[in-house]
């Protein structure tokens, strides 16, 4: 059949495949693949990463740390959630709409989401070692929203 040939998978898909059903059989996957990693990680370690980065804040952005849900489902199961802590971003003078998206303007861009009219950031799907990036990226919409605040004041 000639879907047969264009839907075969290639040697790197098996291969990949074949990595990864590896990971499973040794029963390494919460630790080797990064989805079940981020799934794995407990409310109690994501507050921890959530409080290194609001320590490494100057004073005049305003974040807290709130109990949420990361969404895990999809396909089968879309609804399946996890208890997580989220950290809350607010911004004086700027509406969270505004925030977001000056976040996902940002290099790095940070995606966060907007719950009950606040910006929130789950880091469950944040890479560890992005952890300082993402301090950078808030640490940089506050000192640059000052700015244009004095500007726009003088």
């Amino acid at each position: 059949h000639p879907l047969m040939r264009a839907l075969r998978p290639d040697k790197m898909t098996i291969a990949a495949l074949a990595a990864t059903l590896t990971e499973y059989v040794a029963g390494r996957a919460t630790q080797m693949l990064p989805t079940w990693r981020m799934i794995a990680l407990s409310p109690e370690a994501i507050e921890r990463r959530a409080a290194g980065i609001v320590s490494q804040l100057a004073d005049s952005i305003h974040c807290s740390i709130i109990d949420g849900r990361s969404t895990i489902g999809g396909g089968a199961l879309p609804e399946e959630t996890l208890p997580t802590r989220l950290l809350r971003i607010d911004v004086p003078g700027m509406s969270a709409v505004s925030v977001a998206q000056e976040l996902r303007r940002s290099t790095p861009p940070v995606i966060a989401r907007i719950e009950h009219d606040a910006v929130v950031l789950d880091l469950r799907t944040v890479d560890p070692d992005a952890d300082r990036d993402v301090a950078r990226t808030l640490q940089g919409l506050i000192d640059t929203h000052s700015t244009r605040s004095h500007e726009q004041s003088a």
